[in-house]
């Protein structure tokens, strides 16, 4: 984390809140037995996409120390709009084609922002619902997925249907972010160098 934000060019000062955070991604990082998705959930500018590109990062060092840099695995990273971007223009281009067919089955992916795209997309007069049919297959697969949303677990109910928060509750891990937002509290957790 104190990488990630470093690299942005701001100081990291972690507070309890912060500390509380990283140490529940840590805990379901090496749980064998857990569940296969992470939700970091809360108000905007809490530090929930600064701690899943930390994850990122992270994952991306131990592997490549661990395996050499050309085994090296990570998350890949789209937000929810980008994923409805891939999904209207892969009918038109073979190349956004099969990077969207390539999230369903990625071993690692974070979506950041879940709730800001549309439930729906338009492509050549077919509807499409591409994170809700993403969320389906990773979800029979088990595949490690990590969301960051400002959308409340009643909110998600309501954006996705019932089905769909049934697998959320599932699949989900929940982080909690109830701490004030670090772009604007009094006492930042990052300040510019």
């Amino acid at each position: 984390m104190k990488v990630e934000v470093e690299s942005r060019g701001f100081v990291f000062i972690p507070d309890e809140d912060t500390r509380s955070h990283i140490m529940a991604a840590a805990r379901w990082l090496v749980d064998p037995n857990g569940r296969p998705g992470l939700r970091l959930g809360g108000l905007y500018g809490n530090g929930k996409s600064t701690l899943a590109l930390a994850m990122q990062r992270f994952v991306g060092f131990l592997t490549e120390r661990e395996n050499g840099y050309s085994q090296r695995q990570t998350f890949k990273f789209y937000t929810a709009k980008d994923i409805c971007r891939l999904c209207a223009a892969a009918e038109k281009f073979k190349e956004q084609y099969d990077e969207y067919s390539r999230i369903r089955t990625e071993p690692m992916l974070i979506i950041d922002d879940l709730g800001e795209e549309p439930t729906e997309v338009m492509s050549y007069g077919m509807v499409h619902t591409p994170v809700i049919d993403i969320i389906n297959s990773r979800y029979a697969s088990r595949k490690l997925t990590v969301i960051t949303t400002n959308l409340n677990a009643a909110e998600l109910a309501d954006k996705y249907g019932p089905r769909i928060d049934e697998r959320f509750r599932e699949m989900l891990t929940p982080i909690i972010f109830t701490n004030d937002s670090y772009r604007t509290s009094e006492n930042h957790q990052i300040k510019p160098k």
